[in-house]
């Protein structure tokens, strides 16, 4: 038996020869569309992550009118998870005849169509042949990424203020995602993949980088203080050693990375400037314990290599199942056992504590589950269960969350699971859970129709979606655009994998001419949203240099752009309000309350309005309104 059994097959290998700028493309394209997504503040605002779903379906208009597309064909079972996706923007789009805001549940059909462009254009160019070099694109920029959100708290004059940090006193790292539990979430996926791939890569530095870079991803994770970040590093670990097919390597490379992630969260811990965002101070050291563990992670891998761990540290499958089947019996039975006393006091601290103690260390917060996440959850529960069919509309959780209680600023549900259950009846949850399922199970399907040689680099994609579908679950990851976006662009060049190359053009009309018409329309419908945001932000700014009538004229925009939205007409109320025109700002926020007939916001300031028009009776009941609709918030204080 020799290397080459278990090494990733070369290009050449396949019967179907790819020039090397075409692999050199497939790797640089994703690598660098990620980055960029991630760049954008993880492209969660609904400006940039509009623009990018524009881009994605403007180039499948332009690929398939001029007959570049398709160049592959996915595997049929990738049609399972698409035309659930689909068919979940459609149900979104009926929803629009009950929602209580048809601005927040357009911005969610958009989204639906923009995820459905990226797996369509994922599909229609990765292929049998170009799916390892884009999976290694894909896992780059994870990597990447995560080491940039590590320098930037080691030295954060490099890289834009972080306002959102500075201005709620936050110490958690939260670059460039301006969330730390996206942070988190990227890390731990971009440390699973890592992990597979040392373990299985066919060169010995490409192990050796991805293994170097773990402590990387581990000091994000730690930095990140988050509770579902640590709690999907242990599944990551638990990921890789079920999917790998070398074990023993796996798990001596897991050993190395744990213990130089371990030596670097110390020294970070050691250093309180580093550790709380306080400043620069120690920031050599942490450089210095990073170097350290990348050594060792390197010192791994050479022993694991020149030792041919591959093929000598095998067991035969049958006793190889049986061993991992037996670990995780024992886990899931000795777990519970050993930690019956502490996992019940975790239980009472997530049912019944919302807030945990305030404490100098960012780390003490890790020690229990104190939070408000069972208090959302439990909200979308009952939110399914007042409207089980149709659901609230998508989108509009929040105001379900104000109107029975909720007393903290909350947009989504924390939970993809529960929240398209709440938001989108029993069809928009089922359509949610076929899609994410679709997309896993056919990952796993892929990876039986390819030779075991490419089963690690497969392996990673695989380990690095199931970490997304966790973190989907406990947060609001799907609204993290970029890690919705590694995660799903990773699952779909899984399913790729098998696909076969397109040798001929498809004719106009049976293909090429549906899907670029198609693709137009998708474009024209991302632009009302993006066109009234800027043109709303234009007038804000306006508006802040109290140039008045240049701030009307940017909101008339607005409304011209998105006439169902609401926000468009509080712009201009609140111009129309400074300008002395009351009356008018009367009208607009009445017109707005009539678009979100459910959000305390406009009746609130439709009470202002009126009380400065002299109208008290009318500002009373406008106040009543609001409060009624968000009776635990602070501005209705007794």
């Amino acid at each position: 038996m020799n290397r080459d059994l278990h090494l990733d097959r070369d290009s050449s290998r396949s019967p179907y020869r790819l020039p090397p700028f075409s692999r050199v493309a497939a790797f640089a394209i994703p690598a660098i569309a990620v980055v960029y997504y991630a760049l954008r503040g993880g492209s969660y605002d609904i400006v940039p992550r509009q623009e990018e779903a524009i881009v994605v379906w403007g180039v499948l208009a332009l690929g398939y009118a001029f007959g570049v597309f398709p160049r592959s064909r996915a595997p049929r079972f990738a049609a399972v998870p698409f035309i659930a996706l689909c068919l979940l923007a459609l149900w979104t789009a009926v929803s629009l005849g009950w929602t209580q805001s048809d601005e927040r549940t357009f911005a969610e059909l958009v989204r639906y169509l923009h995820y459905a462009g990226l797996l369509l254009l994922v599909w229609s160019v990765i292929d049998v042949r170009t799916w390892r070099a884009a999976a290694a694109g894909l896992i780059t920029a994870g990597l990447v990424v995560t080491l940039l959100a590590v320098v930037s708290r080691l030295h954060p004059s490099w890289f834009p203020t972080n306002y959102i940090n500075s201005s709620l006193h936050v110490d958690r790292l939260s670059y460039p995602f301006n969330y730390w539990n996206a942070v988190g979430a990227w890390a731990v996926m971009s440390l699973g993949a890592a992990l597979m791939v040392s373990a299985h890569a066919r060169y010995w530095l490409v192990r050796a980088v991805t293994l170097a870079s773990v402590p990387v991803c581990g000091a994000a994770i730690y930095l990140s203080y988050s509770r579902a970040a640590f709690i999907g590093l242990a599944l990551a670990f638990l990921l890789v050693l079920i999917f790998s097919g070398n074990r023993w390597v796996a798990l001596v490379h897991e050993l190395a990375a744990g213990a130089g992630s371990a030596l670097v969260a110390v020294v970070i811990h050691k250093k309180p400037e580093i550790a709380n965002a306080a400043g620069t101070a120690g920031a050599g050291s942490v450089v210095l314990a990073l170097i350290g563990a990348a050594a060792l992670c390197v010192v791994a891998t050479a022993i694991t290599w020149f030792a041919r761990g591959d093929v000598r540290w095998r067991l035969p499958r049958r006793a190889a199942q049986i061993g991992v089947a037996a670990a995780v019996v024992l886990v899931v039975i000795a777990v519970p056992t050993a930690g019956h006393s502490a996992i019940s006091k975790g239980w009472h601290q997530f049912r019944h504590e919302p807030n945990h103690p305030k404490s100098a260390d960012p780390t003490a917060r890790l020690a229990n589950l104190n939070g408000t996440r069972y208090f959302i959850w439990r909200g979308a529960a009952r939110a399914f269960d007042h409207k089980p069919v149709k659901g609230l509309g998508a989108g509009t959780f929040e105001f379900w969350w104000n109107y029975t209680g909720g007393n903290e600023f909350v947009r989504d549900a924390h939970s993809i699971y529960l929240e398209s259950f709440a938001e989108g009846g029993l069809p928009g949850g089922l359509l949610t859970l076929t899609l994410l399922l679709g997309l896993l199970v056919g990952g796993i399907v892929a990876t039986r129709r390819l030779p075991e040689a490419d089963r690690g680099m497969q392996g990673a994609l695989i380990v690095a979606f199931f970490v997304y579908l966790w973190h989907a679950g406990v947060d609001w990851m799907w609204e993290s655009t970029a890690v919705s976006v590694l995660g799903l662009s990773m699952a779909a060049v899984a399913i790729a994998a098998v696909g076969a190359p397109v040798a001929r053009r498809p004719s106009l009309l049976r293909m090429r001419i549906p899907v670029a018409a198609v693709a137009v329309v998708v474009v024209l419908i991302q632009l009302p949203g993006l066109v009234s945001t800027t043109s709303v932000r234009a007038s804000q700014r306006l508006f802040g240099r109290n140039e008045l009538n240049a701030a009307l004229a940017k909101a008339n925009d607005a409304i011209s752009a998105e006439p169902w939205a609401s926000t468009p007409f509080v712009q201009r109320a609140l111009v129309e309000e400074r300008m002395n025109r009351l009356h008018a700002a009367q009208i607009d926020l009445d017109r707005a309350i009539r678009r979100e007939p459910t959000n305390y916001r406009q009746p609130l300031l439709l009470a202002r309005v009126d009380a400065e028009a002299g109208d008290v009776k009318a500002a009373l009941v406008a106040y009543k309104r609001a409060k009624a609709l968000r009776p635990a918030s602070i501005f209705f204080a007794q």
